[in-house]
């Protein structure tokens, strides 16, 4: 069984891209942070890497990009995945009262648009668009949201308050299988 690094947990778009791309069987490995699953690549306790690298609204994902241009790592595959992101909150929440939107920081940026209509807004940056929805909805709190994606809303529990807020309807991003 093959074992794949991701940055993020279960329910993100690199989760995602690991089942396009190897299927159910694979073992997904989750990562803090893009450091860790380099890492893990390079200490040999995974067997590859799915790692986001480029995005049609927002351009290479940097710190993804910098690590693989500082290791010797082969790319194995690449693939484009289409990425809807949807503002989801807890179980009652309304978002005339929402206060925060938690997502990873590349994220928040391609939803640059639609977080630019509400100023008083606080943009919180989270660890991964997966781990920020599970996290509004382990808190309860009804005036924080998240964005992720449709599955990372169902898989947590959360309800789903605005659809396709990306800057663009049209927005992938390439993710890359790699190894050593």
């Amino acid at each position: 069984m093959t074992r794949v690094a991701i940055q993020g947990v279960t329910g993100s778009y690199s989760e995602e891209a690991v089942r396009a791309m190897l299927g159910e069987d694979a073992t997904i490995v989750e990562c803090h942070d893009f450091d860790a699953t380099f890492a893990a690549v390079d200490s040999g306790s995974v067997d590859n890497a799915v790692v986001p690298v480029e995005n049609t609204i927002v351009g290479p994902i940097s710190g993804a990009v910098e690590l693989l241009n500082n290791g010797k790592y082969k790319v194995l595959e690449k693939m484009p995945l289409k990425v809807r992101h949807v503002l989801a909150g807890t179980r009652g929440a309304r978002f005339e009262e929402l206060v925060s939107i938690r997502s990873h920081v590349e994220a928040l940026k391609q939803c640059r648009t639609f977080l630019a209509a509400y100023p008083n807004i606080v943009q919180v940056i989270g660890a991964d668009t997966a781990s920020s929805v599970r996290r509004i909805v382990d808190e309860g709190i009804p005036t924080r949201a998240a964005i992720g994606s449709r599955r990372a809303a169902e898989l947590y529990g959360a309800e789903i308050i605005r659809e396709n807020i990306a800057d663009d309807i049209d927005n992938w991003t390439v993710f890359y299988l790699i190894g050593n």
